[in-house]
């Protein structure tokens, strides 16, 4: 298993934080963009087209992205050694996990370090995006989490073979998805090695989330805990399907 890190340019973080910043995107997604760069007229980001919120962004960034060039270059060096570094105890902690021997697969994996606070991933791509102002613990933290998701949905097809298109937002395997990345990354070997870890590695809403008065994530890791990867797949599925709309109401 190998990640590269790379700085692509000013214009991929555009892209990348125009995903966030269109028509119906909740408030939290949006939100970050302003907390870090409050130079930016957000009303001048809501009004425009697509076309405009990039041109406005691309005049907005351009001098922010230049003074910060040797920065990211820096990032580049520093996330790729601290990966190299653990590379080895979470390829063996994620095969002991799912099962199946990693050494030798997913050498593909891109890592893109961009400006955008919010971090996208693309799991047909195999890559992700990394805020620049993580440290390197961070940025492996991160790595973990959608490292988990490149993994979780080969084996959750493997086992269903179903619509890719239903693992990404807003369909109810992509929110079980979501759920299980707390579970998984408690494995002692990830979970030391994760400064996200446990308060920070899953959306907010999943810490406070309850069904019958019990905690969802309590369920998930006892769920987890007592199954194979196959049968907690089957059986943590059922439980969402069973409390979709509880689960929903919770989340919005």
């Amino acid at each position: 298993m190998q990640i590269t890190y790379r700085e692509p340019s000013l214009a991929h973080s555009i892209d990348s934080i125009l995903l966030f910043q269109t028509e119906g995107t909740g408030g939290w997604w949006m939100d970050a963009l302003y907390q870090f760069y409050p130079q930016l007229d957000r009303g001048r980001m809501e009004r425009g087209s697509r076309l405009e919120r990039a041109a406005y962004l691309r005049e907005s960034l351009s001098e922010t992205y230049e003074q910060l060039v040797p920065e990211l270059k820096e990032k580049v060096r520093d996330y790729q050694g601290h990966w190299d570094k653990n590379r080895r105890a979470v390829e063996e902690a994620l095969g002991d996990i799912f099962q199946i021997p990693l050494e030798g697969r997913y050498q593909d994996i891109r890592a893109d370090i961009t400006l955008n606070p919010i971090c996208p991933r693309f799991l047909k791509e195999r890559r992700f995006d990394v805020f620049y102002r993580n440290s390197p613990s961070g940025a492996l933290g991160m790595a973990l989490h959608e490292i988990v998701h490149f993994l979780w949905f080969d084996r959750w097809n493997a086992l269903f073979h179903d619509d890719p298109a239903e693992y990404e937002t807003p369909h109810l395997k992509w929110i079980f998805s979501e759920m299980c990345v707390r579970p998984i990354l408690g494995e002692p070997r990830l979970a030391e090695r994760n400064p996200y870890y446990p308060g920070e590695c899953v959306y907010e809403y999943f810490y406070t989330m309850t069904v019958g008065g019990r905690p969802v994530l309590e369920t998930m890791e006892e769920l987890f805990a007592q199954r194979s990867m196959d049968q907690f797949m089957v059986d943590g599925y059922r439980y969402c399907q069973e409390h979709e709309a509880e689960i929903l109401r919770q989340m919005r």
